[in-house]
């Protein structure tokens, strides 16, 4: 603690007197003198912002995340924050953002991720000179250019699906026929930005990784099949190799459809892209009925309930969860934070490509054995093992520091074997 101290004492008085007279909140709408231009004016923590956060989670990996903004982020960038009810929509967080306007507000980290309340959102932002930014896994075009709106940055999906994959791939690997039921969630049009991005390549992860392990021959392309509204078996080319893809937003209806093809014996191995734990009982009596094991991959978070499917066994003796795909909503919260401290800088610019915005991914770990998840869930539990530390945020909101160093960071911290051994685990 006394090197943070230290560190943010030192950081004050180097670029304390660049800000002076050049960045100073506005009690009103929180724009800055010296951010029209987007010339950098520096970094100072001495100015307190006042940030509202729109949110649309709850639970123990929300409780984390607002831990590390009320122990970490605020602390470091001087910033004190608002917390949203959980919201569904655009309505809800036009209503949020003007409760945090009245109440002073100068920044928005926002994370209702349908494209209207986005659009919404950032052209309210803009009529007040709040600045903005979103978490969420796609970018919108429409308000991509808005003074104001300074960036997304969520899970990316890409990486979610290369995750599922080199999940699979390691399972895959014993040179046995498997087979697999899937529940893909919103993943039915992710790739036109009607579903769930990160659903959508989820599923195509699985399913490459399916294919090119036993050389499958579909009789659709890969993003066609994984984009159809009906439920129902992939037509696989080998009979012996399994495939049924169940796309819905309801886990309980899931449970209830998805019971009877396990019953049918054919399947060893289930994954889920969110919800997994409504699924386990179904799995364990389909386990305890056929003797056979089924092996279970899921998205998660670094929480209780993914700690629980590790250490607990199933009828088989095997572990409940198999597999994680780990998504860190603390991280994301981070790099939202550091975008707002450049526009706060007069930096804005930095944080652009040519003028619009980007979208920042924050890339999944694939998590496989409890022995690996003992040690991965220490993360978020100190002040050091945050992935992103209080010396981190202020060397990241330096003016001069861009989107592609964002973006390179966030890939640096990406493999799971390379940051448990930074943070000495």
């Amino acid at each position: 603690m006394k090197k943070i101290i230290a560190l943010l004492l030192a950081v004050v008085m180097v670029f304390g007197l660049a800000a002076c007279g050049g960045t100073s909140a506005d009690n009103g709408s929180g724009t800055e003198s010296g951010t029209e231009s987007g010339t950098a004016t520096g970094l100072d923590l001495s100015v307190h912002h006042k940030v509202g956060v729109a949110t649309v989670h709850e639970g123990e990996a929300w409780e984390i995340a607002k831990t590390y903004l009320e122990t970490v982020v605020g602390p470091t960038f001087n910033m004190e924050f608002i917390y949203s009810e959980v919201l569904h929509d655009a309505n809800g967080l036009i209503a949020f953002m003007e409760q945090c306007y009245a109440a002073g507000c100068d920044g928005i980290v926002n994370l209702v991720t349908s494209n209207d309340a986005i659009a919404q959102g950032a052209h309210k932002a803009e009529e007040w000179g709040m600045w903005f930014t979103t978490q969420n896994s796609a970018w919108v075009e429409e308000v991509s250019t808005l003074e104001h709106n300074i960036g997304q940055c969520g899970a990316s999906p890409e990486s979610v699906g290369e995750a599922y994959k080199m999940a699979f791939k390691q399972i895959l690997s014993d040179g046995q026929p498997h087979s697999v039921v899937l529940f893909e969630g919103a993943a039915v049009g992710g790739d036109k930005g009607q579903g769930a991005a990160s659903h959508f390549y989820s599923a195509v992860g699985v399913l490459e990784a399916f294919q090119e392990t036993y050389g499958l021959t579909y009789d659709k392309p890969i993003a066609d099949l994984v984009n159809q509204q009906d439920p129902g078996e992939v037509n696989t080319g080998n009979p012996d190799v399994h495939i049924y893809l169940y796309p819905g937003r309801n886990p309980g209806d899931a449970v209830t459809a998805l019971l009877p093809v396990l019953q049918t014996g054919n399947y060893d191995c289930f994954a889920a892209v969110f919800s997994y734990a409504a699924f386990t009982n179904a799995i364990a009596d389909v386990e305890q009925s056929t003797g056979k094991d089924i092996k279970v991959i899921a998205t998660g978070q670094i929480e209780q309930q993914t700690k629980t499917g590790f250490e607990s066994k199933d009828p088989t003796g095997d572990t409940v969860l198999n597999g994680a795909i780990l998504n860190d909503l603390s991280l994301a919260c981070a790099i939202n934070c550091i975008e707002l401290m450049h526009a706060y800088s007069g930096d804005v610019a930095s944080m652009k490509d040519n003028g619009k915005t980007v979208l920042l991914g924050v890339r999944s770990y694939p998590i496989l054995g409890a022995d690996v998840y003992a040690k991965m869930e220490k993360i978020n539990t100190a002040p050091e093992l945050y992935i992103l530390t209080s010396e981190d945020l202020i060397a990241l909101a330096q003016p001069g520091v861009t989107w592609q160093d964002l973006e390179a960071k966030l890939a640096e911290v990406a493999d799971v074997n390379t940051l448990l051994s930074s943070k000495g685990l």
